[in-house]
């Protein structure tokens, strides 16, 4: 109590994204449930230009709208009152020539970089960049959901401070301010989650009957006959409607998050659904696997899990007391 009494005189910006759901959106609420009142927010989505400008996905107008956002931000930094500390959740935007123009107008700030993707997956420019990677020196803690296997990575691109930063729930998002009818369990499973190419595989070579919810699938080709696609994007009480009333949520890691955990760990259980996810350290350290969640570490044993909730109908959420 000592330190958040320390905390509340100090004065903090959050750089990040305007979306009702966003992580971002979720620390600020965090903040005042503390009752911390000196907390300031930047985001571009507050910009009509670069707004307009980020609905445009192809390389140049990319370059170009992080080079806006850019001098969006040095305008910001440089003309509004001194912070103690900066988050910045990702910064895919920034590079390290603006970080450090910056500093020189927030001297006493200390930096903050709540990564929530792996930063050195260079693959998917929404995942990461150079600049980002080049970056990394500048902040005095780097933060990850990544607890070991980005630890040497790190370290050799000089990281002062990395803080394994696990993933977590929102009450405003994952409860539900009434308390939700029985649950009618279908005997079917669900995945929610954007499309890609690895998902589709995965989900195609499982060969069981399963529901699609998320963004992107309308792209998908060669679906075999077993996936249905129900919907696009879904959140709040609908999405809690789906893990509650399907007899298993399927949770799929994606290549950059192997050996790792997302949102949806929690994401689940919290909202009363029972989780079959991928076997790894960093799940085994959060659940009791057959006690609080199922896991599989391949398909085959994905496929035989599936298998074995649905001829059993087992039901439960580790957090149904908590939550209801």
């Amino acid at each position: 109590m000592k330190n958040l009494e320390t905390i509340k005189n100090k004065k903090f910006l959050l750089i990040g994204s305007n979306f009702p759901y966003s992580i971002e959106k979720s620390y600020l609420r965090s903040f005042q449930n503390l009752n911390i009142k000196k907390v300031s927010f930047f985001s571009p989505d507050n910009n009509v230009i670069l707004k307009m400008i980020n609905i445009v996905n192809n390389k140049i107008i990319r370059e170009f709208y992080y080079y806006l956002y850019r001098l969006f931000l040095t305008k910001f930094l440089t003309t509004s009152i001194h912070f103690d500390y900066i988050i910045v959740f990702k910064g895919i935007e920034l590079n390290l020539d603006t970080l450090k123009i910056l500093s020189r107008f927030q001297k006493k700030a200390k930096w903050i970089n709540i990564y929530t993707d792996n930063p050195f997956n260079l693959k998917f420019p929404s995942c990461s960049n150079t600049e980002v990677v080049k970056s990394m020196s500048f902040y005095d803690y780097f933060c990850t959901s990544f607890s070991k296997k980005l630890k040497k990575k790190l370290k050799k691109n000089n990281v002062k401070k990395h803080i394994f930063l696990p993933f977590g729930y929102d009450k405003k998002i994952h409860f539900t301010k009434q308390k939700l009818k029985k649950k009618l369990i279908r005997n079917d499973v669900n995945f929610v989650g954007a499309y890609d190419e690895f998902r589709k595989n995965f989900l195609n070579n499982l060969n069981r009957k399963i529901d699609i919810f998320g963004p992107g699938w309308n792209r998908a080709k060669d679906l075999n006959k077993f996936l249905k696609i129900k919907s696009n994007f879904i959140n709040g009480k609908r999405l809690r409607e789906i893990y509650r009333n399907y007899a298993v949520s399927l949770n799929i890691l994606r290549e950059q998050d192997k050996e790792s955990h997302n949102m949806k760990v929690f994401e689940i259980p919290i909202m009363g659904g029972l989780m079959l996810t991928q076997r790894n350290k960093e799940s085994k350290y959060f659940f009791l696997e057959n006690k609080e969640c199922f896991m599989y570490s391949n398909q085959n044993e994905a496929k035989s899990k599936i298998d074995l909730i649905l001829k059993k109908k087992i039901n439960y959420s580790i957090f149904e007391e908590q939550v209801y």
